[in-house]
């Protein structure tokens, strides 16, 4: 588990370098064996990176580059060890190589099969790297849709586009997108971390699993599927109301006209379902939310569906897991 957040420019003044501190302090309860940061400054060639064996709180110098009003955006990291050791700093995040700078929060599990079917030689032990390798030699397509493992990420192709920050997750690591009143884009790995940077936020947001999006100039948000596999947001409590549907089965995940037929479909069936059900009210039950690590919630998925269940949403976006037949209507 490691902790990415960052923040993309949107209007002009002075570099809030107080709550991007704030942030970036926040995510040491992700990780505390490293941290690192990029800074992009406006019309630069390429953005620098600083990373070091020491906790965020113990980094703030880092920051020192991003002073004024000239930075364009800041990348942040803190981690905790799976791979590769922190002593060799080219572990550390932001991993840099093959032509993209990128901080990432999650475990590959076949980063040796990538880089010998790329056919390329690792500059590092970190399994990270090889989503570096993928990005520059094939295709964010290509790299979501053949690594293996969890990945939310952020990062910046130095060599083609270093004026822009581009953001992805396969919905098995949390993402969280916000706007700042001041039009500035701050993402975390969640809204709680968005929070306690500091930043006054008019929309926050989780980023959908296999969608890209990329952040230019001016803070502007450009979004579009790269795969046509779907799943759930880890922290989907926080997902954006135009991302939403709580009466489709399908949410946020399928083109509109593929919705709207499986909806009324499926809708179709549920009336004729509930005409030959009795109408039973429950008395009220008092929920415990308990929080589960993402890593956790695959396994808890594939052991409710095994005996009948399914992880579903109530109109609120709240996780639950319902009976399939019974409370979804086939019954």
């Amino acid at each position: 588990m490691c902790g990415i957040g960052g923040f993309y420019r949107g209007s002009e003044g002075e570099t809030p370098l107080t709550f991007i501190n704030n942030l970036w302090c926040s995510l040491e309860d992700r990780g505390t064996h490293a941290a690192g940061v990029v800074i992009g400054w406006a019309d630069a060639d390429k953005p620098i990176s600083q990373k070091a064996a020491r906790e965020a709180s113990e980094c703030s110098q880092m920051l020192s580059k991003a002073k004024g009003s000239h930075t364009e955006y800041v990348l942040l990291h803190t981690r905790f060890t799976t791979q590769g050791s922190t002593k060799n700093n080219g572990n550390n995040h932001p991993v840099i190589g093959h032509g993209i700078t990128l901080t990432h929060n999650g475990v590959l599990s076949n980063d040796t099969h990538i880089f010998n079917k790329l056919k390329i030689n690792r500059l590092h032990d970190v399994d990270t790297e090889a989503i570096n390798a993928a990005l520059s030699h094939k295709s964010p397509k290509w790299m979501i849709e053949n690594i293996q493992g969890s990945m939310s990420i952020a990062w910046v192709e130095t060599n083609k586009s270093p004026d822009e920050v581009h953001l992805l997750t396969n919905g098995r690591n949390p993402l969280v997108i916000g706007r700042t009143v001041e039009n500035h884009v701050v993402w975390a790995s969640t809204k709680t971390h968005l929070e306690q940077s500091g930043f006054e936020f008019s929309d926050v947001f989780s980023a959908i699993p296999y969608k890209q999006y990329t952040i230019s100039k001016g803070g502007r948000i450009r979004s579009k599927f790269i795969s046509k596999n779907r799943t759930y947001p880890a922290n989907s409590r926080q997902v954006h109301s135009s991302q939403y549907n709580p009466f489709s089965r399908d949410n946020f995940y399928r083109d509109f006209t593929t919705t709207h037929k499986k909806s009324k479909k499926a809708s179709k069936k549920a009336s004729k379902a509930k005409k030959r059900q009795k109408v039973v009210v429950e008395p009220d039950l008092t929920t415990e939310w308990v929080e589960v690590p993402s890593f956790m919630m695959g396994k808890l998925e594939d052991l409710a569906i095994q005996n009948g269940y399914e992880l579903a949403y109530d109109s609120y976006g709240n996780k639950r897991f319902v009976d399939t037949w019974a409370e979804m209507g086939f019954f």
